[in-house]
């Protein structure tokens, strides 16, 4: 299986191939009509120099988008915004720690939408994000020194493309 990386196109990408392969996942959503994006705030240590956005839409469960945001587009076009640290993040894709849990508690913060609306989607949260983690999935902190230094060019690129 090949491995992908955090917050890279690959594996929005994949993720999203897989998911539309898929129908047995897509049917666990079939109710789920909404727009959520997902911020992961910088980290110079992960060489998240800037706030990467991230958004996955669906409509009556099929995925219409899955892939990066500017901040302007996230607030224009989504309907919830989270933000969290990327090792949250982590912690949550790989299922160590609860969504929900780290939501009320507020290790994840709203940053567009309401608590109450959003509330009413937890009962898809573990199906959302079994959407993220179909793929081998690698964090910076997990990477040989090789890796990380083709991974911190990759995320120099790629906010480089993003703009501010």
């Amino acid at each position: 299986m090949t491995v992908h990386q955090f917050c890279t196109p690959g594996w929005l990408k994949e993720s999203a191939r897989i998911y539309k392969a898929t129908p047995d996942t897509k049917d666990n959503l079939n109710k789920l009509t909404t727009k959520i994006c997902y911020r992961v705030k910088s980290d110079p240590d992960w060489y998240i120099r800037e706030d990467i956005i991230f958004c996955s839409f669906f409509e009556k469960g099929e995925l219409k988008k899955l892939n990066f945001f500017t901040e302007d587009e996230a607030f224009r076009a989504a309907e919830y915004l989270m933000a969290a640290t990327p090792q949250t993040w982590k912690k949550i894709l790989r299922k160590k720690r609860d969504f929900v849990t780290d939501f009320i508690l507020g290790k994840i913060n709203l940053e567009l939408g309401t608590k109450v609306s959003m509330l009413e989607l937890v009962l898809y949260a573990h199906n959302l994000l079994d959407c993220l983690t179909q793929v081998d999935l690698q964090f910076p902190d997990e990477m040989s020194a090789d890796v990380l230094a083709t991974y911190r060019l990759k995320m120099e690129t790629l906010q480089r493309e993003r703009g501010p």
